[in-house]
Parts: C-alpha cells; sequence; structure tokens
C-alpha cells in the first residue's frame, strides 16, 4: 500500500517534462564518468649516451727526510699514486727518469751535487719502476673510483755527497 502512495505523490508533483529531464540527467551522470576515445597514434624514440674511456691521477711527494751519508743500511719511504679510470678500463702507469738523471738511473740534485735514489713497484724493492709502462710499469683495471698503488723509494748507503737540500721531479703518466 505505500508503495502505491509513493508513486502518487510523486506522479502528482513531476510533470513528464521533469521526468524526461531527469531521466537524461541520470544517464548523463552514468556515462560521463565514460571516457570517449578516438583513435589513438604511438611513436617510439631512443634514448643514448656514449661513455667515454678517461682517466686521473694524482700523486703524494716521496719524502726521504734526513739522509745520512755514512750510514750503514739504505734510506727508504713510500708514496701513493692513485689512479682513478672508467669502469673495467685498463691502463698502465709509468714514471719518467726525473730531472737530474743520468740513463737509466734516478738523481735529485742540490746544486752541481747529485744524490742517487729509486723508485720501486714493490715493497722488497726489487722492481724498479721504470719508463716503460708495459715492461716496468704498473697495470690495473678501472673501477671508477681512485685506486691507490704504493710506490717504494731509497736513497742507498754510502753516498759521499754535499750537504744540502735535494730534489727531483718525477712525472706520472697513467696510458689508457
Amino acid at each position: 500500500m505505500r508503495t502505491v502512495a509513493c508513486k502518487r505523490i510523486y506522479a502528482q508533483r513531476l510533470t513528464p517534462w521533469l521526468y524526461c529531464l531527469l531521466a537524461s540527467g541520470l544517464v548523463l551522470m552514468v556515462f560521463s564518468h565514460r571516457h570517449v576515445q578516438a583513435a589513438s597514434a604511438t611513436a617510439n624514440f631512443n634514448v643514448t649516451a656514449t661513455v667515454l674511456t678517461s682517466c686521473t691521477v694524482s700523486a703524494t711527494d716521496l719524502v726521504f727526510g734526513t739522509y745520512d751519508g755514512g750510514s750503514a743500511s739504505d734510506t727508504t719511504t713510500t708514496s701513493t699514486i692513485s689512479v682513478n679510470c672508467s669502469l673495467l678500463t685498463p691502463y698502465t702507469i709509468s714514471l719518467n727518469s726525473g730531472t737530474y738523471a743520468s740513463g737509466a738511473v734516478r738523481r735529485m740534485g742540490s746544486g752541481t751535487s747529485r744524490l742517487t735514489y729509486e723508485i720501486y713497484r714493490d715493497a722488497g724493492m726489487t722492481g724498479i719502476f721504470g719508463t716503460v709502462a708495459a715492461v716496468l710499469g704498473v697495470s690495473g683495471i678501472g673501477a671508477g673510483v681512485a685506486v691507490p698503488a704504493t710506490i717504494y723509494g731509497k736513497i742507498p748507503k754510502n753516498q759521499n755527497v754535499t750537504p744540502g737540500s735535494y730534489a727531483d721531479q718525477i712525472t706520472v703518466t697513467v696510458d689508457y
């Protein structure tokens, strides 16, 4: 009974024009949530980059400190060469002979006086760190971060030289 009464009340208040308007609104609400799509088109594009091989090198000074020419033992010290090469880039480190070298013999200078020394690749000081990278250098593979390599210096004992401050300059070369 109640249903019939409700229909009569609505029927009395709503005209056919209002029914049509309400029905249209409901239809619009239902279909407004659907997206109208026309045709679509797609395209692809490439993303590229070229990573260059590169290396940088730095070195700390090889400081022997005080040398006593009358000492019964050699004077030794260490230094570090750091190489930062691109990931998986093979490299070789070599050193020149220095400013005061005589042939393959490295020497420091103080005025006209010379003090002989050598640089080695190993702690046992058996492998001279030379000027030919492929033979007397140190090799490695780039890790994308700085990789340190220790170098070992030695001034042989019993050199009779004039007192003073001795120095030399070595150039580090990284071939990659």
